[in-house]
């Protein structure tokens, strides 16, 4: 039987369009991974919102580095809620995960903007005009893809 990443091969480059979406960014992980299990690499990566972002860490790592980086990422915004696994945090854990993200964003990808407190009239110019910040986010995606071009493998 032949490989399924040879008939891959045979039919030119590998493209890999993402989309953007939370949930279906955390489904494209498993996608990657069972493209890797099979020997498939993409020649090209694409996305968009979430997408691009797990476009960046896959295009901007070597090869053996890729699937790590994007798990480290996603393990870094998983939503961690304050109770646990306790009963009580069974009863009120989507409840409280909700509140938790609004009012303390998820760290590594958004927090909120102490802008904000000024209230909706401050004067607080168009980078900080917004109900949340991204700055964890630029942090985490500089410390896990590298931005130096060269070829990738």
């Amino acid at each position: 039987m032949k490989s399924l990443a040879g008939e891959v091969a045979k039919l030119g480059q590998t493209v890999l369009v993402l989309q953007g979406g939370g949930a279906l960014g955390a489904y494209q992980v498993g996608v990657y991974e069972a493209l890797c299990e099979a020997g498939i690499e993409p020649d090209w990566v694409i996305g968009t919102s979430i997408g691009g972002i797990n476009a960046a860490i896959i295009a901007g790592n070597e090869v053996p580095e890729r699937l790590p980086r994007l798990h480290a990422f996603w393990h870094r915004i998983e939503s961690r809620p304050p109770w646990g696994d306790t009963p009580w945090g069974k009863l009120v854990s989507h409840t409280a995960a909700y509140w938790n993200t609004i009012l303390g964003g998820i760290p590594g990808y958004f927090t909120p903007n102490s802008a904000v407190a000024w209230g909706p009239n401050a004067l607080v110019g168009v980078e900080h005009a917004a109900f949340y910040t991204t700055d964890g986010l630029r942090k985490t995606v500089a410390e896990l893809v590298d931005f130096e071009p060269r070829s990738r493998g």
